[in-house]
């Protein structure tokens, strides 16, 4: 388990209280990015997205919520559902996205690729995502 800041702490406690979801990660980057534990993504979303437009509102930020995985493979594909192939070399990985959907999933000025890079680093053996 990693170290968080008090308000981190604060957050995750939060979205927790109002999801009833179990929460393993939490990057703080403009928006509000939860790593739910395996099973718990739809709960902590809601029936129609309302639990998550409530803790958007409570916490008064943009979230998005991510499903971690024991394995690897099921783990990126749950970061990046777009993925059409997922290859794995020791600490590397390399994910095939189709070209129309490669500019969502990298973000203005890679700002999507950099949150889903820190989220597999914290939560896996791998180092190293290449977007091909």
């Amino acid at each position: 388990m990693r170290a968080f800041d008090q308000e981190t702490i604060q957050l995750i406690a939060e979205f927790e209280k109002l999801t009833g979801s179990e929460v393993r990660d939490c990057i703080k980057d403009g928006a509000l990015y939860f790593l739910v534990n395996p099973g718990k993504a739809a709960m902590a979303i809601g029936k129609g997205g309302q639990n998550v437009q409530a803790a958007e509102k409570n916490l008064n930020a943009q979230i998005k919520v991510f499903e971690w995985a024991e394995d690897s493979v099921e783990f990126i594909r749950n970061l990046i559902p777009g993925a059409s192939k997922i290859e794995l070399n020791a600490e590397k990985a390399l994910v095939s996205i189709d070209s129309k959907k490669r500019g969502v999933v990298i973000g203005k000025g890679g700002s999507n690729i950099k949150i889903l890079r820190e989220l597999i680093e914290r939560n896996s053996n791998i180092k190293e995502l290449k977007i091909i």
